[in-house]
């Protein structure tokens, strides 16, 4: 099963840092009117979003990319044994 999970989260502010990249910064509302930080490297967002928005994140799982990373340990493991 392939689900995929959406979460809505407010875009607070993009911080530049000394290195000369940005992170977007969101905050998302717990359920006790508490909110939660998280950054994000500024590429990710899109070029027309920005600060005071709520944009949609979406989260799923990667499979493809899991079993070949599976594959590979397993074979590195075989290897080592050996």
């Amino acid at each position: 099963m392939n689900e995929e999970k959406e979460i809505s989260a407010y875009l607070d502010r993009i911080e530049e840092l000394e290195d000369g990249s940005a992170t977007a910064v969101f905050l998302l509302e717990e359920e006790d009117d508490e909110f939660r930080e998280f950054t994000l490297p500024a590429d990710f967002l899109s070029e027309d979003a920005g600060e005071g928005e709520y944009l949609t994140i979406k989260i799923s799982r990667a499979q493809e990319k899991t079993q070949a990373a599976l594959d590979e340990a397993q074979e590195l493991r075989k290897n080592l044994e050996e």
